[in-house]
């Protein structure tokens, strides 16, 4: 390993990242630093990683801070959810994820319990996919707000912010400003000047356009990045959009600092 930290102890890097917010990308990141650096790298599965060393945690399934980890170095990015419901929805109407395409009947949870808000039991003969593909855009996207509500919104929500040890930013941020944010990251981590400058290179051939070929903004609608466009909502929301996500949510996008009050 070559020791990219001034801290030489067995700290780990955590990173924690809700579904639709960075997480293809800042996998690519942190899987390339980690090969860079010598450095064991595991997702979601704590165990995997060797114990006594620095290791990276990257975590995109459950939202706190392990209990058996006690000596790390976290980031932790959230995104406008109105946005996170938009992504999510362009998504699902053509990924290959073995989730989404499984009848929800078949998937392997009480679903009624995990979507309370979907009428789980008129549609369990369909994947999600499915369901998604038969519905109107206005109500696709409804559908997946939803959905997101109890799922990737509610840990956005729910999230411990109090960490001292977690480097919390916005998608909307660093999207603006990526040099400036993977600078504060990586200092935040206790990385080592040179080896900053070179988590920065990674970073920087992991943008948008570098990793696309496209500018911020054009549309590609089968790709993860599918446009990287910030306040997408402001162009697809209708007002039963608006309404519904304010019932869900709108006291949380002030809580988050997305809205400083209702009359969006």
């Amino acid at each position: 390993m070559n020791n990219p930290f001034y801290d030489k102890s067995d700290f780990v890097i955590i990173h924690t990242a809700h579904h639709k917010i960075g997480t293809s990308w800042f996998s690519k990141i942190f899987n390339l630093i980690a090969i860079e650096f010598g450095l064991p790298i595991a997702s979601n599965d704590l165990s995997l990683l060797p114990k006594g060393r620095p290791a990276i945690f990257f975590q995109t399934r459950v939202y706190v801070i392990p209990g058996s980890l006690t000596n790390y170095r976290g980031s932790h990015m959230i995104r406008d959810p109105r946005d996170v419901v938009l992504s999510g929805y362009h998504y699902h109407l053509w990924t290959n994820e073995e989730w989404c395409n499984k009848k929800i009947k078949d998937l392997p949870a009480d679903m009624e319990k995990v979507w309370p808000l979907l009428p789980v039991n008129e549609i369990k003969e369909m994947s999600y996919k499915e369901y998604l593909n038969s519905l109107s855009t206005e109500e696709g996207i409804l559908a997946e707000m939803k959905r997101a509500s109890t799922t990737s919104i509610k840990g956005i929500v729910e999230w411990n912010y109090m960490d001292k040890n977690i480097f919390e930013f916005k998608y909307e941020d660093i999207m603006q400003n990526e040099d400036k944010y993977f600078r504060l990251l990586f200092q935040h981590y206790g990385f080592k000047e040179k080896a900053m400058e070179k988590a920065l290179k990674i970073a920087q051939s992991c943008s948008f356009s570098n990793r696309t070929k496209r500018d911020i903004g054009d549309v590609d609608s089968k790709s993860h990045l599918r446009s990287g466009k910030l306040q997408q909502w402001k162009d697809e929301y209708t007002e039963k959009h608006k309404e519904c996500f304010k019932e869900l949510h709108g006291q949380d996008l002030i809580r988050l600092g997305y809205e400083s009050e209702l009359n969006w």
